[in-house]
This record gives structure tokens, sequence and C-alpha cells, in this order.
């Protein structure tokens, strides 16, 4: 038996089409992933209210209670602010699987028809899910395209913390997948994966679209943001002392 995917609720994003002035507008692809036993929800996210996604498994004959698993592709959190409205399920994040307070490794091969792998570079704790099903491989991979093939340019990603890592995450994507489920739209087919292997230049480009420090609010260009908060500029980072990923509050200027 293979896997089954459905998306539950289709996400949306503006961050492409912002004028001055304009709040920013976000929510994540939520999708519903069942084999054998398995029910599993992939970034329950942020909505205007649970009860969009409670009626969204009400259509597929669900409740919350009978998702055992959720699985989250990253840690920003308009990805996972309704990870606590399941209460049977457990977590599947980069760090592990978590069971209430305990936690354990996740393994690559997590089912017959499910394959996890790592895909940095929107952000470092991403993770995809690769699901066969009767179509073709199903990649459900975050922001490592937040809709068909955007950013084309990964440097244009003006939240990714590594463009280099995210170049090479998404030829990862494109070689295996049939299909693609990105963060903020619908599922759309690959039309890629035979030329995937093929180069992508990873010259430093500066990004096309203009992102804000959330914080002081400054227009932020690649170099300027923090490394492990790409939503702060290096002068508002929060970094403590001992970060590993970066110090940049402490940087002279």
């Amino acid at each position: 038996m293979t896997a089954r995917v459905k998306i539950l609720i289709e996400g949306h994003t503006n961050i492409d089409s912002l004028g001055d002035g304009d709040k920013e507008q976000t929510q994540p692809t939520v999708t519903l992933v069942q084999e054998d036993d398995l029910v599993m929800v992939v970034d329950p996210g942020i909505l205007e209210s649970q009860e969009v996604l409670v009626d969204a498994l009400k259509k597929e004959g669900l409740t919350v209670e009978d998702v055992n698993m959720v699985f989250i592709t990253h840690s920003h959190i308009d990805h996972y602010r309704n990870v606590g409205m399941f209460p049977k399920a457990k977590i599947l994040e980069y760090g592990g699987i978590w069971d209430k307070t305990s936690v354990e490794p996740w393994a690559e091969d997590y089912t017959e028809n499910l394959q996890i792998l790592h895909t940095p570079g929107h952000d470092y704790t991403g993770i995809s899910l690769f699901a066969t099903t009767e179509t073709g491989v199903v990649a459900i991979c975050g922001d490592v395209f937040w809709r068909e093939n955007y950013p084309a340019d990964p440097h244009d990603d003006a939240y990714a913390s590594n463009p280099e890592k995210l170049i090479d995450s998404r030829k990862l994507v494109l070689k295996k997948a049939d299909f693609i489920i990105p963060g903020h739209a619908g599922m759309y087919k690959n039309n890629s994966k035979e030329s995937a292997e093929e180069e992508i230049s990873i010259e430093y480009i500066e990004p096309k679209i203009a992102l804000r420090c959330k914080k002081c609010k400054r227009e932020m260009k690649q170099k300027d943001k923090c490394q492990c908060r790409p939503f702060l500029c290096f002068r508002c980072c929060e970094c403590a002392l001992d970060c590993y990923v970066c110090s940049c509050s402490h940087r002279v200027f």
C-alpha cells in the first residue's frame, strides 16, 4: 500500500507584491499524509481560526484526535504555531520525534513509503518529506520553494539563512520528486526532474525583493541579515554569546 497525500489547506503569501506600508500576509500549505495506521498533518501553521483546519479534517472523515503525528518542515512560526491542536500526536521536526517530554531520532527511511531528508537553506532546521504515492513521489518541502519556481533565484528568498545551501536542497527535491507541495501554494508537477543535475550558478546576487528588519524596520540586503534570525538585521540580532550559528549582535559596526 502506498501513501496517500492530500492538501487540506492551500497556503498563500504576498511577500512579492508588498508596497510601502503594506503588511505581510502569509499562511502555509497544510497537508495530510496517511499510510496504514499513520495519520500525519504537515505544517499545521498559522490560520485565521483553528476551526478551518478542524473542518478540513472533518471532510476527510477525521478529527484532531485521529492525528497521531505532526510533521514540521522548519522552525518558522507560520508553519508550526498550531502544533498543540492535536492531543494524541507525536511531533516530528528537525531535532527528533517528540512524545510528550521524550525525544528520539527519526530515520531517513521513516516507513516503506515515506522518506525524510534534511533540506537546509531557507532555514537550517529544514526537512522535507518524500511520499511514494500511486501517482509518483510527492515532496512536501516547506519553503525550499514558496510556490512553483518561486523565488526563481534562491538569493531572492529574503528569509533564507543560506542561499547556497538552499540551491543544493532545491536540486535534491527536483531530482527525487514527481510532484512538489511548496510552502505557500498548491501542488504542482515537477517538470525539471530529468534536468535536476544541471549546474545552478551560486554566485552572490543581491536579492531583488526588499526585506525590512522586523525590529528596526531598516531595509536589509542578504549581508545585513542575522544568520539564525534572518527576519532581523545584524544590528538587532538577539543571539546569545554562546550561539553556535552566529554572533552578529556582537559585531563591531
